[in-house]
């Protein structure tokens, strides 16, 4: 997690989902299916709070179902951003004028 401020880092955090991600969990396609999985359900849930604090939320890919939990929770959320340090992620918000 990074806190950021007037296009700055002020505080970096690293965060653990306290659940085990679901077995098949990871470089997979998201369908509607596999979001009603009672595992990939509390997965879910472990995920949203633990991100429960931040305003926007920045990922390469997400299945809709998160994304559509994350935005009813009132975050921003961008997808299709991969920044391979922090300087290319601060300028990937700058980019959304965030």
């Amino acid at each position: 997690m990074l806190e950021v401020v007037d296009h700055r880092i002020v505080n970096k955090e690293c965060r653990e989902v306290p659940a085990e991600p679901p077995g098949r969990h990871g470089h997979h396609h998201h369908t509607e299916e596999d979001d009603r999985d009672p595992e990939h359900a509390r997965w879910h849930l472990a995920v949203l709070n633990t991100l429960k604090d931040v305003d926007v939320v920045v990922a390469f890919h997400m299945g809709p179902t998160m994304v559509r939990a994350l935005e009813a929770l009132g975050k921003r959320v961008l997808l299709g951003v991969y920044a391979s340090d922090a300087e290319e992620l601060i300028e990937a918000l700058r980019q959304h004028d965030l």
